[in-house]
């Protein structure tokens, strides 16, 4: 076993800095759930909403870890849930978008999809053609629905996006895009905002699902590696930013679909959604395994942190700090300014490292995961059993939830919150 150049004596490593309102948090409660998971979990209303790939939506008291209900779908759930008007609502990988009262897990609705699964293409990741289209490995998520103005939005994997009735789930409209969508929407001034697993970014009228301006970003239909933006979009003020396979991360005009500038990742994904202060933009690469602060205006680099492996969950702020969360299962706090590390957690997975598949410096043997004719998402099942994080954590300004994809719960809180 390898020795760890950061030693936890127990969950939480702390070190002397700014985190939260300036004081450093406390493991409040975790809990195992026995089952993988690729959903970002949510806080509202008092209650953490968790889904997990079981199909089970388990919904604890945030600030006790008490379960409150669970409901349970037929198929894995791989979608963030959107919580809000006294709904929940959840897509399942079989197909089915539920709405489930949020005091009890009662169902409302129902609206069955096209039918979801992975994307992917003939002869990627090197595979013989005659295979057939092989599934994306990191291809980890539906679209996540957005509650908004009465309708609830999402992508399909049967290439369209749809909007229903958030009271009655009956459809208003639907888009054809033609190909996969498990981008999540955005919603800003009437309209919707979400991509395309052929890279384009569709900016669609909220009321009536018209395209009012696309983007094309590049394309790789030999392997379909290099292509697709899988992330939401971000919007802040009048600019709508989109990271994406194709190793850019874009911002555009929001009314008029416009480029104003690209950041450049050196041909690494950008599949985490960038978050925004007044000045800053916040995102991730995967290969490069940068987290950078851009320039909002200018798309600039500020700083770059290097995290030694992919990140696939998207940063989240919280006043001067931003929490960023990686493939080894470590769970950091950076000063929003300057980058500096200021605390970090890490899944017991991951600091065990029970197969050696972390080197001495914190990377992936990329050698050992990834040989050739070596089955390309067997090598990711076995990153993801480091306690890695695909799901980004939530934060409500008192407490910060994560979930690894092992199924590990850990909420912390800060002193003097309740």
């Amino acid at each position: 076993m390898k020795i760890l150049t950061l030693v936890c004596l127990s969950f939480l490593c702390v070190m002397p800095a700014h985190a939260g309102e300036g004081l450093p948090p406390r493991l409040a409660w975790t809990r195992q759930l026995h089952a993988p998971v690729d959903a970002s979990p949510v806080i509202a209303d008092g209650r953490l909403f968790v889904a997990a790939e079981d199909g089970n939506l388990h919904v604890f008291d945030v600030a006790t870890g008490r379960l409150s209900w669970l409901y349970h779908c037929e198929g894995g759930i791989g979608a963030t849930p959107a919580v809000a008007d006294g709904r929940v609502v959840v897509f399942s990988r079989d197909g089915l978008v539920q709405a489930l009262d949020v005091q009890d897990g009662r169902l409302l609705w129902r609206f069955a999809t096209g039918g979801e699964r992975r994307f992917g293409v003939v002869g990627g990741y090197g595979q013989d053609p005659a295979l057939g289209a092989v599934p994306d490995p990191w291809d980890f998520w539906l679209s996540a629905p957005l509650i908004a103005g009465g309708r609830v939005v999402f992508g399909s994997s049967d290439g369209h996006v749809y909007a229903l009735d958030a009271a009655t789930g009956r459809i208003q409209w639907r888009y054809d895009a033609g190909i996969s969508i498990h981008s999540a929407p955005a919603f800003a001034d009437g309209r919707i905002f979400v991509g395309t697993w052929d890279t384009q970014l569709l900016a669609l009228d909220a009321a009536s699902g018209n395209l009012a301006w696309s983007f094309q970003g590049g394309t790789d239909p030999k392997t379909g590696i290099l292509q697709g933006i899988v992330s939401a979009p971000r919007v802040r003020g009048d600019t709508v930013y989109a990271g994406a396979r194709d190793g850019f991360l874009y911002a555009f005009d929001a009314a008029t679909g416009a480029m104003r500038w690209r950041y450049d990742a050196r041909g690494s994904w950008v599949v985490t959604t960038a978050a925004a202060d007044e000045d800053t933009l916040y995102a991730a690469t995967s290969d490069t395994a940068k987290f950078v602060a851009l320039d909002r205006a200018t798309g600039r680099e500020r700083f770059a942190v290097n995290m030694r492996v992919w990140t696939y969950a998207s940063p989240v702020l919280a006043g001067r700090v931003v929490f960023a969360a990686a493939m080894d299962g470590r769970l950091q706090a950076l000063d929003a300014r300057t980058g500096r590390r200021l605390w970090t957690w890490q899944s017991p997975e991951g600091r065990a490292d029970a197969d050696d598949i972390v080197d001495t410096e914190g990377h992936l043997r990329s050698g050992l995961l990834f040989a050739p004719r070596a089955q390309v998402q067997a090598g990711v099942e076995r990153v993801k059993a480091l306690g890695a994080f695909v799901a980004t954590p939530a934060f409500d300004g008192r407490r910060l939830a994560a979930v690894t994809a092992v199924g590990q719960v850990v909420v912390f809180r800060w002193p003097g919150k309740g």
